[in-house]
């Protein structure tokens, strides 16, 4: 699957959105050349700070949604890849890139080196990181859950899913805060998965082909719908909204203010749905 979701700078998407928008076998090898620093949780919420105003000072907002960057300034971080898909930001700061066509895992570091982390994946895709620091691979080729242990740097079976059609295998993954989000590619279902891989719960069922999911602060889900061209939010009650419709619709992610980045295959394209609009 050709995914065009490999950028490293978000404000990069956001300038290709601007413009045009107004898819079992073990692996055979496991190579690390270096291991990243993981903190123990993969989320935690910023300190608050709070400040004091004089007793007459009063505060008018006057927006509630961030103004976007029209001129980014975008660099090439790395390149020469195979087939970069799904990127993941570590608590360190490094950035995770799986590749598809070359079933590795690679570790860009905040100082500018390019780690080899995994190789021999049947098609690695999403990757997300559990509470104790190991890291959940979606292998596509198996459709499969992997986990990896960056401290006795081994690779073991998470879960098994199961695949009787004739789509391409698990896709993109989510940790959201309390559970793994997996998209049932194959089978058009959203489902939920407890850290230790033992409890698996549907959230959702009737899709064509969910791929990538994002968490919005009000804790709902967004659900890119690849073959469904379309992109939902899941309900925590289990409703399906639709927010619009898309050309093969491959992942989904929304910033702090509400805007919601899409990237699509079909028009090879970002669009931007922006806060405030959807109704």
């Amino acid at each position: 699957m050709v995914v065009m979701k490999w950028v490293f700078v978000i404000t990069a998407l956001v300038s290709l959105l601007i413009t045009s928008a107004c898819g079992t076998v073990a692996p055979t090898a496991l190579a690390v050349l270096s291991t990243p620093t993981i903190a123990p949780a993969i989320s935690s919420p910023l300190a608050a700070q709070t400040a004091t105003l004089p007793p007459t000072s009063t505060v008018i907002p006057t927006s509630t949604v961030a103004p976007l960057n029209l001129n980014p300034q975008i660099d090439i971080l790395s390149e020469n890849f195979v087939e970069p898909d799904d990127l993941l930001l570590a608590p360190d700061g490094s950035i995770y890139i799986s590749d598809v066509s070359e079933g590795t895992i690679k570790q860009y570091t905040t100082d500018g080196q390019l780690n080899l982390i995994l190789s021999g994946l049947r098609s690695p895709e999403g990757m997300a990181f559990l509470p104790d620091g190991t890291m959940i691979i979606a292998e596509q080729g198996t459709n499969r859950l992997l986990r990896y242990d960056f401290n006795s740097k081994t690779l073991t079976p998470f879960l098994d899913l199961v695949n009787n059609t004739d789509q391409l295998g698990v896709d993109g993954i989510l940790w959201d805060g309390s559970n793994l989000i997996v998209p049932d590619s194959p089978n058009g279902n959203v489902l939920e998965v407890s850290p230790d891989g033992q409890t698996v719960r549907q959230l959702a069922s009737g899709l064509a082909r969910p791929t990538g999911a994002w968490l919005e602060p009000s804790n709902n889900l967004l659900i890119a719908d690849e073959n469904g061209n379309a992109v939902y939010r899941l309900h925590r009650d289990g409703l399906l909204e639709k927010i619009g419709n898309f050309s093969v619709p491959d992942d989904v992610v929304a910033d702090a203010s509400g805007n919601i980045f899409v990237a699509t295959l079909g028009d090879n394209a970002i669009h931007l749905l922006k806060a405030g609009t959807i109704h």
